[in-house]
């Protein structure tokens, strides 16, 4: 049986309700869940539909208000792993814990003197190679970036006295290889996509020559790499393609927007989450610059729709996207290689639709959430030798 411990939501729920699939779910420790913080629910737009028992939550709303009044994580986060740590008992039916990274050092430490096998989630690459590449990106705009010195001590701590590293790309597993984590530590398992991501059959049609639809999700941020994006749409003639963002733009990234916006870019906000398919297919190509990410969870979600990507090496799409298939892979920092790729699929039509065919069978193809718990039910039961 496993216990999962996350302050805020992430992939732990689908996590979650994956090993009770399997019924391999002890317990799922959080901040907040909808189906049980009722009162909570009413000050929220959050939906968690995820199937997953009522009575195998503990949630610590407390740390959900400190979240959204803007308290610093290494201090919400410590008060939840200490919360977490003390509810962690020897007679438990848990034989494995799964604690996400910088909020579980203590948590995991109790668990291993239980005698237990622990494993920290790690959804980024490598701590310090996610802030040697931050500061790099973030001086470009003035900016000195660095990670809390408490922030980065449990991180690495937790990398030392896990005896798993879960990790979910190619991208990650070579950063804490760089690093001198041994491979053997790494356990590597892709993330999965919800089955109402889907190509919206009403919008999802071939757009014959009218000008190219280009998508962005997610959080308009400067580690996203979207000014690589705006460069690369700025060589291309404005007639020849709409620009559709979805997403919060973020106060770092507020000037440089409005900087480079033209008429042709559509900026949508935030779009709830079960309401993106929609968006999303309506779209021909999307293109992901992010300079660090673990594995962005909008790629799978984006090909099932049956948009093709065009996304970085540091994506994680490598893990998911099928070179020239469903998409491409390019370096970071580029515009001229995202360029290059729009402009080629705007040229070719013939090309676009096949590959918005290929994208759409994605979830065929490994990459639905219950792949991703059929591989952890593999990996648990292989652990536990049942």
């Amino acid at each position: 049986m496993v216990s999962i411990s996350c302050s805020g939501k992430f992939h732990a729920f689908a996590l979650a309700e994956q090993l009770e699939r399997h019924g391999l779910l002890n317990r799922l420790y959080t901040s907040f869940a909808q189906p049980v913080n009722t009162l909570a629910s009413r000050f929220v737009s959050r939906v968690d539909k995820e199937q997953i028992p009522s009575g195998k939550f503990s949630t610590l709303v407390p740390v959900a208000a400190m979240m959204k009044a803007g308290v610093p994580p290494h201090i919400y986060n410590d008060i939840f792993d200490r919360w977490v740590a003390g509810r962690l008992k020897d007679e438990d039916a848990f034989r494995i814990f799964v604690g996400w990274s910088g909020m579980s050092l203590r948590a995991i430490e109790k668990a291993k003197a239980l005698g237990r096998v622990a494993v920290v989630d790690r959804g980024s690459s490598h701590i310090l190679h996610q802030e040697g590449i931050m500061h790099e990106e973030y001086k470009r705009f003035g900016i000195d970036f660095s990670i809390h010195p408490k922030t980065k001590a449990v991180e690495l701590a937790e990398y030392e006295v896990s005896d798993y590293i879960s990790i979910p790309s190619l991208f990650v597993k070579r950063s804490f290889l760089e690093y001198g984590i041994p491979e053997e530590k790494l356990v590597m398992n892709p993330y999965g996509v919800s089955s109402f991501f889907k190509k919206d059959e009403a919008v999802w049609q071939p757009r014959g020559n009218k000008p190219l639809r280009v998508l962005y999700v997610g959080s308009l941020l400067i580690r996203k790499g979207l000014i690589y994006l705006f460069e690369a749409l700025k060589k291309l003639p404005d007639n020849s393609y709409e620009a559709w963002f979805i997403g919060k733009v973020d106060q770092e990234m507020k000037s440089t927007v409005d900087k480079y916006a033209q008429d042709n870019w559509k900026f949508f906000g935030h779009v709830n989450h079960y309401d993106l398919a929609s968006h999303i297919s309506a779209c021909d190509v999307a293109v992901h610059p992010s300079l660090q990410e673990g594995l962005s969870m909008v790629i799978p979600q984006i090909l099932t729709c049956g948009v093709p990507m065009i996304a970085t090496t540091n994506s994680g799409g490598e893990d998911v996207i099928e070179e020239g298939k469903t998409g491409f892979i390019i370096p970071i920092r580029d515009p001229d290689a995202i360029a290059q790729r729009i402009q080629q699929l705007n040229e070719d039509r013939d090309l676009l639709e096949q590959m918005k065919t290929a994208a759409a069978q994605t979830t065929s193809r490994d990459h639905s959430w219950n792949a991703y718990g059929d591989r952890w039910a593999e990996w648990v039961r292989g652990v536990l030798n049942c």
